[in-house]
């Protein structure tokens, strides 16, 4: 009897000690299919994120480029006399500028923090550089956008709304049915008196101070959108 229990109690260990490796195995093969799976997912964010910041640099290189030709018109008119032998209406469209309202894509990001992934993406590296961009260079983005705009639009009530200049503005919405009260003389005349007035050049160096301040941001939004995108498709190809 002593060596039927024996037996039955040695039995009886190894059932439990081959159960409990099944459970540890089927524990450990769960795990890894969930850390597989949320690496798929993981991996799908950041491949979305890089489309996102590849549109971005899309963003900042037209913008860099619109400010590059934007100061060159500027300081073309204030360093020297050579544009008032343009026509009136071409020398209004160096003075007066336009802007379009630029859109940084951040969509991924926002999808990723309502998942409570953002400090766990990849690397600590990429967590901060994710982090840092979404959270500090977007958002720096917006206000520069914002508080361009609004003096963008300050210049063109200048521009636009002086006593003795009538603008041409007609002609590019091809109205031209309404004619000018100005002869094109006239209306050249008035134009470089309000850009040769002391009032008229400093509108022209703030806004040669705005593109420059823009273009020095603008550079480094750029760097970090491309460092990122570097750092994400290094930690996708592992």
């Amino acid at each position: 009897m002593a060596n039927k229990t024996g037996k039955y109690f040695k039995y009886a260990l190894g059932e439990i000690v081959l159960v409990v490796i099944g459970i540890l195995i089927a524990l450990q093969i769960n795990n890894w299919n969930q850390n597989r799976l949320k690496k798929k997912r993981i991996n799908t964010y950041l491949k979305s994120m890089v489309t996102d910041l590849k549109a971005d640099i899309i963003v900042y290189e037209r913008n860099l480029k619109s400010f590059d030709n934007h100061i060159k018109n500027i300081t073309r008119i204030l360093n020297g006399n050579d544009y008032k032998q343009l026509k009136v209406d071409s020398i209004y469209t160096l003075v007066n500028r336009t802007w379009s309202i630029n859109t940084l894509q951040n969509g991924t990001y926002e999808k990723i923090k309502s998942t409570g992934l953002e400090d766990v993406l990849a690397t600590t590296e990429i967590d901060n550089a994710v982090n840092d961009y979404y959270s500090n260079s977007v958002v720096h983005f917006n206000y520069y956008v914002n508080w361009n705009g609004e003096m963008t639009n300050r210049d063109d009530i200048f521009w636009s709304f002086s006593n003795n200049f009538e603008i041409g503005i007609l002609e590019i919405l091809n109205l031209n049915s309404i004619s000018y009260k100005q002869d094109s003389v006239k209306r050249k005349g008035e134009l470089i008196k309000i850009i040769e007035s002391t009032i008229g050049r400093n509108y022209l160096k703030n806004a040669i101070s705005r593109d420059d301040y823009g273009s020095i941001i603008l550079k480094g939004f750029k760097s970090k959108a491309e460092n990122l995108i570097e750092l994400i498709e290094k930690q996708i190809k592992k």
